[in-house]
């Protein structure tokens, strides 16, 4: 695309990102593609560990970031907050990626055909926190596939960091977990477990929605809204570039991620790094996961999804 020329020079756009973590490489596709660059942006990076996700949310409701991506269910825990506390809504959900990229992946030791095999069986499930993406979507299929509750199953759910699961997992701590890549692909090398479950391959229902959300400040998006399109223009650029040749991006994702390039070949089938969001998506999210959260009162049942939740007006033309 031809290049935004502008006399003032860049326009600047604060971006809060988890790094490293695959989920947001999106961004460093579009900083090293030139992307931001193309569309007379300087983004300023401000890095968030993962597992950090509720913080980064905060920043951008603080004002100290115009734009944040990371795990799905923080903008909606905190706009519902606001919302039973009689504010309004100040954060919207603009764009998502990873639809489906969550990961079950069982010990060795359990060969299951189904997996109602195990659902009553007392197993030590993994996940990085208690309010993992991961969790919240397992939850949402047992919901709407199944309609069970967590508490209807016998597992155990635990908290280990992303980077500990595959020691736990061959160690015998834990019966298995629920994550992404690279930890499914490091499990399955390491001959500590073996995929069970993936959810981008209908495992746990069809047309799974974005795993990851990108949102912005209601007021950014109002008061700045031309450099809040750009933005998203640049994004899809990068979505391109992506989408183009995925292998040639090998290099860049591993150097973002921190993973070994071979690790990030292997798993580059389960990850979908491009970064949009139509109208049936954001629907999908919401029945899916929000109806879940609100069942288990981690979100009000006051919310209404397009009108506290997304906004849609920043993907290009023809995207919604």
């Amino acid at each position: 695309m031809p290049a935004v020329v502008s006399a003032a020079g860049p326009d600047v756009v604060r971006f809060g990102v988890l790094h490293p973590n695959l989920t947001t490489v999106i961004h460093e596709i579009a900083k090293r593609t030139g992307a931001y660059q193309r569309h007379n942006l300087n983004v300023v990076e401000t890095r968030f560990k993962s597992g950090q996700t509720v913080e980064g949310v905060e920043q951008l409701w603080r004002g100290n970031l115009d734009f944040y991506m990371g795990g799905a269910p923080e903008i909606p825990r905190l706009n519902s907050r606001l919302i039973e506390s009689g504010s309004p809504a100040p954060l919207a959900v603009v764009s998502g990626a990873n639809p489906g990229h969550t990961s079950l992946v069982l010990s060795n030791k359990l060969h299951p055909k189904t997996i109602d095999e195990i659902l009553h069986s007392p197993l030590r499930i993994a996940v990085s926190s208690l309010s993992s993406v991961h969790l919240a979507f397992f939850r949402g299929y047992l919901l709407a596939e199944k309609h069970l509750l967590t508490k209807d199953i016998a597992w155990q759910f635990l908290a280990v960091r992303g980077g500990d699961m595959v020691p736990a997992l061959l160690t015998g701590q834990i019966d298995g977990f629920l994550h992404s890549e690279p930890t499914t692909t490091l499990a399955i090398v390491n001959n500590a477990g073996h995929l069970f479950m993936h959810a981008a391959d209908g495992d746990m229902g069809p047309n799974p929605p974005p795993a990851t959300l990108m949102g912005s400040r209601r007021d950014f998006i109002k008061d700045k809204n031309e450099i809040a399109k750009r933005f998203m223009r640049a994004i899809f650029d990068a979505n391109e570039a992506y989408e183009k040749d995925p292998a040639a991006m090998a290099p860049v994702i591993a150097e973002w991620s921190g993973q070994d390039e071979k690790i990030v070949r292997l798993a580059e089938k389960r990850m979908n790094p491009v970064t949009s969001l139509t109208h049936a998506q954001a629907e999908k999210w919401w029945d899916f996961i929000g109806k879940a959260m609100i069942e288990r009162g981690e979100l009000s049942p006051k919310l209404r999804p397009f009108e506290d939740i997304f906004d849609l007006s920043l993907q290009p033309l023809g995207h919604t």
